[in-house]
């Protein structure tokens, strides 16, 4: 079944596009992971499918078209956690947590029992009930990772987008928190889409590899399909290696060479 339709969707900036058109479809419960390289228009298709930025072309999440929706509306259906997130420094970890109940309370309106309660089960889930009455700038970045999660968790959409969630983390928070996601997708059903830009690390937890260049798929498939040295070295303009575990895991590694031009 497919979770996201993507059809002829297209951002642009004044007279340049960044994105599009694009068609893609993401089936039910997988985790879908964007890569290109940089101004490539990954985080701006993810913005597009969370109504940040306008777009040309249609967004369906389970059927709906979220073209025309308002803001609550869209989001009951999906969940960003951004980049760069906008952290209040006044509130606590359980308060920025229960803001994820926004859009199923009314206008003027104030949490309900049941409110507190989906807070309170996606703080103990995450394992963050010991920084509930901890203040966001008092949190380290895995701490503060782990926050973001819960607060989109709140949101109970069936769609989960992150951009970049694994950025200015160090190597075993970077696995801790993809396991994290990997956990929370198959306890939840919830259907992942991610950009990212370490590859290996991509290849590793995603299910399917969406290659991004000036703004259109030009590669989609397995990890195995996509992350090959001569797609890299084409696209990315990098002389790696690609070496397959014993798990069966891609590993992309930059080799000390030469650097070859893009799209050749």
């Amino acid at each position: 079944m497919t979770a996201v339709h993507l059809r002829d969707v297209a951002v642009s900036y004044g007279r340049r596009t960044a994105v599009g058109p694009v068609d893609l479809d993401v089936d039910g419960g997988s985790w879908l992971c964007l890569i290109g390289p940089n101004g490539a228009g990954k985080t701006s298709l993810l913005h597009a499918v969370a109504g940040l930025v306008p777009h040309a072309g249609s967004v369906h999440v389970g059927g709906q078209r979220l073209e025309g929706m308002g803001p609550t509306t869209r989001a009951r259906l999906v969940a960003l956690v951004p980049q760069i997130p906008t952290i209040p420094d006044d509130l606590t970890v359980g308060e920025y947590v229960l803001l994820g109940r926004t859009p199923y309370i009314a206008r003027f309106g104030v949490e309900s029992d049941h409110d507190r309660a989906v807070a309170t089960a996606a703080i103990d889930r995450l394992e963050l009930g010991v920084f509930a009455g901890r203040l966001l700038r008092q949190l380290s970045g895995g701490e503060l990772q782990r926050v973001l999660l819960a607060r989109a968790l709140v949101q109970e959409t069936p769609v989960l987008l992150l951009d970049e969630p694994t950025t200015a983390l160090d190597l075993g928070h970077q696995q801790q928190v993809l396991g994290l996601v990997d956990e929370l997708r198959a306890d939840y059903g919830l259907t992942v889409v991610t950009t990212m830009h370490d590859l290996t690390l991509a290849g590793a937890y995603a299910d399917t590899l969406v290659l991004l260049n000036e703004g259109r798929p030009v590669a989609r498939g397995q990890p195995d399909s996509v992350l090959s040295e001569e797609t890299l070295r084409r696209y990315y303009g990098a002389d790696v290696r690609v070496v397959t575990t014993d798990d069966g895991t891609r590993a992309v590694i930059p080799f000390r060479g030469s650097v070859p031009a893009r799209g050749r």
